[in-house]
């Protein structure tokens, strides 16, 4: 059993039993067939987007509140390929990660440009990183343990402590998300303007 698939059934298991439904009463709300929820609680079957969507809705939770691994460690690494793919007719889509809805989130496209390592500061406390390489390699995460990404990889790390941003080769690029917890001051030399072009960190 793959790991997507024992993720989506712990937690249709841990949902469900918040909401105190049987797997009888959530097949009939969602009109899933029973017999595909039991295959799913038990980490069997591969649920389409419908499917995933119809036991959400009825669970009042988000799509990744299904498909996201909560065993996962606070910084987790997703290469490309890799992850938990859900698909309909029309799309095919690829869970990087589950924002926290608690925290304010600001999105970023970050160049890294190559030769020059950028060593930055721990955040305020509780501050997230989230980053997708689109092209190039690079090396990122807390200055103690970063991890090497190729394009289409992705990695989340707390940026409370030090950490690194370095171009391996060639200049890099890819998108980043920051989450700050609510009320946190933000960091003036977090992000300064250089004409009409965005230098982050």
């Amino acid at each position: 059993m793959d790991d997507p698939v024992n993720a989506v059934g712990m937690n249709l298991r841990r949902l469900r039993a918040r909401r105190q439904l049987t797997t009888a009463e959530l097949a009939r709300k969602s009109g899933v067939a029973r017999a595909t929820l039991t295959a799913l609680e038990s980490g069997r079957g591969n649920p389409t987007l419908d499917t995933l969507y119809a036991l959400a809705k009825v669970l009042d939770a988000s799509l990744a509140d299904l498909i996201v691994d909560v065993r996962a460690p606070r910084a987790r690494v997703v290469r490309a390929g890799e992850g938990s793919w859900v698909g309909g007719s029309a799309v095919d889509g690829r869970l990087l990660d589950h924002l926290d809805p608690h925290l304010r989130t600001d999105l970023y496209e970050l160049v890294i440009r190559a030769g020059a390592p950028r060593h930055s500061e721990p955040h305020q406390a509780g501050v997230v990183e989230c980053f997708v390489l689109q092209e190039g390699r690079v090396r990122i995460g807390p200055r103690e343990e970063p991890v090497e990404l190729a394009a289409g990889d992705f990695v989340r790390f707390p940026a409370d402590v030090p950490h690194l941003y370095e171009a391996l080769g060639d200049d890099a690029r890819g998108l980043l998300v920051i989450q700050t917890p609510f009320g946190a001051p933000e960091r003036k030399e977090d992000v300064r303007w250089t004409g009409e072009k965005r230098s982050s960190r």
